[in-house]
Parts: structure tokens; C-alpha cells; sequence
């Protein structure tokens, strides 16, 4: 839709530049995954830091000589640190990127100075329970501004990008420790996703435009196609692009995600305006043979 969105806005570009920008945005989105990996473990790295403050201190408190780096040092974030393909990767993309310590180390204080990070250090502590509280950090950690403005900075479709990166890190940390050594490869995004939805969807949607706005036209009543907001345009040719062109997607899918998307990124009058444009389309197509949907239950509306 962003893509989309450049080219109607700038002459300029064109549908080669387009394509090539979707193959770069899909390696960023798996490149940031791998960034979120990367900069995970500087901020645990961060207890080692803290441990030896602690021991150094001249005038140690109660808990100081005890103190430990175990959020770094245990099994489960070990074999990540110690995996040479996945540090190799690290090197490769992010060896340029120096990330800032005293950043590192107050991200990491955010947590640390919590009873619960007390508990946790002091305490007996089985994989289950690293585990565990890796997954807790991580939590609190995607809540943290700092944290957030460092991937923001290197990725500008972060937030798009967030939900699968966040689902993909909780799934490696439940898997810990990881004993393949390219393990990361298996979140490459697949072909079936890249090339024959994402890809496809704006080649076509591209290729079609013309006929899209045929089709859009008789349901706009009072309305002129230059009077509507631009994102609108461009969600609702996508939905029909679904609806006609991707046989496997069932039709409320479409409809419903396409809302959802206008909802989050347009106007705030967009949701209803693209529901019931999308709605009325949809119904006529059907009609009209126009659409035509593989499996049982893909036209429920």
C-alpha cells in the first residue's frame, strides 16, 4: 500500500523502482528480526557490566558480592552468543553498527532495579525459569522508548513490520538453547508469501489500474474518483485485485482486512466509506461471475 501510495505521489517512480523496493523491504523486514536478536543481547551483555561494578565497589551492600550475570551467562542466551553462523550474520549486516553502551546500559536499568530482576539474579534458577523471564524482559523491553527508537531509526517499516518480528523472537527464546547453528534461516520469508501474494498483489495491482478504476467508478455515486483520499483508492483496488485475482483467499478475509487497514492508515471517515464500496463491488462481481473462489467457505460474505 506504501508502495503504491510513493507511486502515485511521484512521477518519477516507476514499476521497476516499485518492485525492486518490495524485495529490499521484505530482506529488511527479515534483516530486522535478526536486529531485534542483535540488539537483545547487547542489552543482556549489560549484566556483565553491572556484575563487575558491584564486585568492585569499596563499600559493597548486602546483595553486591553475590551479584551475578546470569540474564547473559545462562545456557539459553549462551547459544545464541556462541553460535558462529548467527554471530557471522551479526558481523555481516551489523558490524557497522556500534551500538551505544551507556544507551545499552540504561535500557537495561529499566529492568534491573526491579525486585523482580533481584529475584532473579539471587535466586535458583532452572531453564524453565530463565526461560521465562527472558520472555518477561522482552516483554518490558518492547515497551521501552529507547529500545523502540533504535530499531525505528534503522527500519522505516518498523511499525508495519513489528507484530511477526515480535511473534518470531518469542518463538526463538521458547526455543532456547538452539542447537542449529542456522536456526534463523527457517524465518526467511517463503516464496508462496513473497512472490505469489506480496509480489504479485502489486504487479497486478499496478497492471490493472485502469481497469480497477472502471470497476470502482459506478459505485461512487455523487463522487468523483479525483475527490477521494488517495489511500482509499489504492486499498480498495487492492481488495479487488484479492477478491478477482487470488482464487484462495476467502472473500470476508479480504473485505475485512481491508477495512482494518483503512481504519488504521487513512481518514477517519475511511473504514465505513471503504467497507461499503468494497461490499457493494464485492456483491456485483459475484453476480457477475467475476469472482471466482477455490475451496468450500471462500464467498461466505
Amino acid at each position: 500500500m506504501q508502495l503504491l501510495y510513493s507511486l502515485d505521489r511521484d512521477p518519477g517512480v516507476n514499476a521497476n523502482e516499485l518492485l525492486k523496493s518490495y524485495d529490499k523491504s521484505v530482506d529488511l523486514a527479515y534483516e530486522s528480526l535478526l536486529f531485534n536478536l542483535f540488539l537483545l543481547l547487547e542489552v543482556f551483555h549489560q549484566s556483565v557490566a553491572d556484575r563487575d561494578a558491584r564486585h568492585g565497589k569499596l563499600r559493597p551492600g548486602a546483595d553486591d558480592p553475590l551479584w551475578n550475570a546470569k540474564l547473559y551467562q545462562n545456557s539459553l542466551v549462551q547459544s545464541l552468543v556462541q553460535n558462529n553462523s548467527l554471530q557471522g550474520y551479526f558481523k555481516k549486516r551489523f558490524g557497522a553498527i556500534k551500538p551505544d553502551q551507556d544507551l545499552m546500559m540504561k535500557i537495561y536499568k529499566t529492568f534491573s532495579k526491579t525486585p523482580e530482576y533481584r529475584e532473579y539474579v539471587l535466586g535458583e534458577t532452572d531453564e524453565a525459569a530463565h526461560r521465562e523471564f527472558l520472555l518477561n524482559t522482552y516483554r518490558d523491553l518492547r515497551k521501552n522508548e529507547i529500545y523502540e527508537e533504535i530499531i525505528d531509526e534503522q527500519y522505516s517499516f518498523w511499525l508495519e513490520d513489528k507484530s511477526l518480528v515480535i511473534g518470531a523472537i518469542k518463538k526463538i527464546i521458547k526455543q532456547l538453547p538452539e542447537v542449529n547453528e542456522k536456526f534463523y534461516e527457517e524465518y526467511l520469508p517463503d516464496d508462496e508469501t513473497v512472490l505469489e501474494f506480496g509480489r504479485r498483489l502489486l504487479e497486478v495491482t499496478m497492471e490493472q489500474a485502469d481497469v480497477l478504476e472502471k470497476l470502482i467508478e459506478p459505485t461512487l455515486k455523487n463522487w468523483e474518483m479525483e475527490r477521494l483520499a488517495i489511500l482509499d483508492v489504492i486499498i480498495i483496488k487492492m481488495a479487488l485485485v484479492e477478491f478477482i485475482y487470488f482464487p484462495t483467499i476467502p472473500t470476508k478475509v479480504t473485505l475485512d482486512e481491508y477495512v482494518d487497514i483503512s481504519k488504521e492508515y487513512s481518514t477517519p471517515k475511511s473504514k465505513d466509506f471503504v467497507n461499503g464500496i468494497l461490499d457493494t463491488l464485492m456483491k456485483s462481481l459475484l453476480e457477475e461471475g467475476n469472482i471466482q473462489k477455490e475451496g468450500r467457505g471462500l464467498l461466505e460474505d
